[in-house]
């Protein structure tokens, strides 16, 4: 249920990245980095466009060498709790869609807090099991879904919490959404309104619209920025 062919749909998610970088720009200038669940490296990539000192960490061995032969990034594979980058070190700590797979989120979060200097940001975006269209699709929700990849399920308020008791200071609270194919998004209607979703798919396949990129925000992922005290 989740990316059927990452590398290839670079240019949506580079959209997508260079959106949430914009947004970012409020809170923070360029600084250092490090991008959790970096994935292929273009987060990293994107944000060493714009300034930033980046390193990325990533649990997939082909994610990381891919990142570090094409971008030439400093990338490591493993666990977070599991690196020995030095205390206070960073100035922007990003979690994309990463904190509902680990097994102690919790963990992540406070490890997080001591590598980042006073007065950095974290920024994570995971979907929001108290947002409306969870509520109101109820099992059919995109979210559980995709359960056998996602261990835990926040709300804002829960997320928000456990920030705060890492040391952190909610600065910015939003849903976000991204870039997609129009065979992407049909797909995904498909779950919910498949009368709908199959006369788009006719008019796409007629129109040859596949691949044409939108952008789609349905307000049930949240993206939470916090400043550590």
């Amino acid at each position: 249920m989740g990316y059927s062919r990452y590398v290839r749909d670079e240019a949506n998610i580079r959209k997508t990245f260079a959106r949430r970088l914009r947004y970012l720009s409020r809170f923070i200038q360029p600084g250092r980095l490090l991008d959790v669940g970096c994935a292929a490296g273009f987060f990293l990539d994107e944000a060493q466009r714009l300034g930033w000192q980046v390193q990325g960490l990533d649990v997939s061995a082909f994610a990381a060498q891919y990142a570090r032969e094409r971008f030439g990034c400093d990338v490591r594979q493993g666990s977070l709790l599991d690196q020995d980058y030095a205390p206070e070190s960073f100035d922007l700590i990003s979690m994309w869609d990463v904190i509902e797979h680990v097994p102690d989120p919790k963990a992540y979060i406070q490890h997080s807090a001591r590598l980042l200097r006073a007065g950095g940001l974290i920024t994570l975006a995971t979907p929001d099991v108290d947002s409306i269209p969870a509520r109101l699709t109820g099992r059919r929700w995109v979210g559980y879904k995709l359960s056998e990849e996602h261990v835990y399920y926040f709300s804002i308020k829960t997320l928000s919490r456990m920030l705060d008791e890492s040391g952190f200071e909610i600065v910015d609270v939003r849903h976000v959404g991204k870039y997609v194919t129009l065979r992407l998004f049909i797909d995904r209607l498909g779950m919910y309104v498949p009368p709908l979703a199959n006369a788009l798919a006719l008019a796409e396949r007629t129109l040859h619209l596949s691949e044409r990129s939108l952008y789609i925000n349905p307000l049930d992922i949240m993206a939470i920025t916090a400043r550590k005290r």
